[in-house]
């Protein structure tokens, strides 16, 4: 029996008269069948071609030049899919040097260790097959297979990345990263490029939370959907809290022609390769955007893979499978790079006043200042919005005015009545006859004296009508309790620093 993987242009270039179904026969082979705790678990590989013709795959979808550099088995313990745990590399959109040319009847071969890049914790019984998935408009079940083969293996730890084995004397710390075998220009390279990535991280975050869905959103990931569009936010937040937060190590011992890999379990550990270091800073493919690929990767942030590389497949991708591009790496460098680049403005999320109108902040170098609280005033931050406390007022709408102490409006009549407040306005009970005493009137049902303002009491003294003042507001807006000034942005923080008003970058 054979077994054949279902061909496209993605993973295997075939001339178009050879038939998808006859081009290559991929065959898993294992020289044994148990495997102790402390036995690698390596399996053969053989991809045939069985056409007449030339076939290319894929270099780094097959094991053949350096073992498993990517996703390509499927794994499961029973019927739970297993892990994968191997690198996961930021790579350019593959050319013709990074595809692999079988002759018609050539066969070639490679091992695949699934103890380097599979969990194989738990001991048990696994099946194994070569199943990478391929992406077209025209199916989402077209897959490169083999056959199936089962191994009895028992339960281990995962083997550490010789790559990142950390002699401590050679770690150097930064601020909030660690380098290992990087030059001082290459650190200082990797310190802006970080810089510039918690930017890209902070705009995409800021983006999202206001709910923006432009062509820069659907390019990247489809059509507006609200699951798919919270997943991406929750996305960019892990991912700008790791960029901002977390202690970084940095490996500069990478020689493939990649930008960087990372293991996803290892957290946070970046390796940077040959490709990352010509890279501009920003803009398309840049550092900064490696670095925000990357980071996606990690399990403790958006734990995305690579589905497909290169500006033309992600957007395809986003086309023909939303899905798979809320999943894929690239897609999220790319929505971060804001392609075409424009300089980040770390302030451009704005305040709203109490009004509703934007307040805009400004850089100081470190956060974004609001505005400065006038003297006297006691300033807090309540909700992530910014409050000052009320003063005792003396202004008294009309037709009430002051005396002094509060807002008299009227006495009372002879005849006996009430005051009472409905929909924001007072009223008097009418007397005999539907009498309204001025500068109250009569409005068909009862005496309508005036609007009362939020914040002030109606009160009846020695037979006379008032209310209490309303609170002053030197800046803001009265609440019922204190003045509202505004709220900060919701992807930001709110402070006070100072006697002035801030949100976090």
């Amino acid at each position: 029996m054979k077994w054949f993987c279902l061909i496209v242009a993605a993973l295997v270039s075939i001339p178009v008269h050879a038939s998808a179904r006859e081009a290559i026969e991929i065959k898993l082979t294992s020289k044994a069948t148990k495997f102790p705790s402390d036995a690698p678990v390596d399996l053969v590989v053989t991809f045939t071609n069985v056409s007449g013709s030339p076939v290319r795959l894929l270099g780094y979808h097959t094991p053949v030049l350096e073992g498993i550099e990517a996703d390509i088995l499927t794994v499961s313990l029973g019927d739970k899919p297993v892990e994968y745990m191997g690198r996961l590399y930021k790579r350019a959109a593959p050319t013709d040097r990074d595809y692999l040319t079988l002759k018609p009847g050539e066969s070639i071969s490679g091992v695949a260790s699934l103890w380097d890049n599979y969990d194989l914790a738990v001991s048990g019984t696994y099946s194994i097959q070569y199943k990478t998935e391929i992406f077209s408009p025209q199916s989402d079940k077209e897959f490169a297979v083999s056959n199936v083969i089962t191994l009895d293996i028992e339960g281990r730890e995962p083997r550490p990345n010789p790559d990142d084995l950390e002699d401590e004397t050679k770690i150097v710390s930064g601020n909030n990263e660690k380098f290992k075998g990087c030059s001082d220009s290459q650190k200082s390279a990797i310190i802006a490029a970080r810089e510039h990535a918690l930017n890209y991280a902070d705009d995409a975050y800021d983006y999202l939370v206001a709910g923006n869905v432009t062509s820069r959103y659907t390019t990247w990931f489809g059509a507006y959907d609200s699951s798919r569009y919270g997943t991406v936010r929750e996305n960019f937040r892990e991912i700008r809290d790791a960029v901002d937060n977390e202690d970084i190590k940095f490996f500069c011992n990478c020689n493939k022609s990649a930008y960087a890999y990372v293991i996803p379990w290892e957290n946070f550990k970046v390796h940077l390769c040959k490709a990352f270091w010509p890279a501009p800073m920003t803009g398309n493919d840049s550092k900064a955007g490696t670095l925000i690929h990357e980071i996606s990767h990690f399990w403790r942030t958006a734990s995305t893979r690579d589905i497909e590389y290169g500006h033309s497949a992600a957007q395809n991708l986003a086309v023909t499978k939303p899905n798979k591009a809320i999943k894929n790496a690239d897609s999220h460098e790319y929505f971060a790079e804001a392609t075409p680049y424009s300089p980040y403005n770390p302030c451009a999320p704005t305040v709203t006043s109490h009004t509703g109108a934007p307040i805009t902040a400004g850089w100081d170098g470190a956060n974004c200042h609001v505005m400065n609280v006038p003297a006297g005033l006691t300033s807090f931050v309540h909700n992530n919005a910014y409050y000052v406390n009320a003063l005792p007022g003396t202004s008294c709408p009309a037709p009430s005015g002051w005396d002094t102490a509060n807002c008299y409006i009227l006495p009372y009549p002879s005849w006996s009545t009430s005051y009472f407040v409905w929909s924001g306005n007072l009223y008097l009970t009418p007397g005999p006859g539907n009498a309204c005493p001025p500068p109250s009137s009569f409005d068909g049902a009862n005496c309508y004296v005036m609007p009362l303002p939020w914040g002030s009491t109606p009160f009846k003294h020695a037979n006379n009508l008032y209310i209490t003042p309303p609170p002053s507001c030197p800046i803001g807006g009265y609440d019922g309790a204190h003045c509202l000034v505004g709220t900060a942005p919701a992807s930001r923080t709110a402070f006070i620093w100072g006697s002035s008003f801030y949100y976090s970058h």
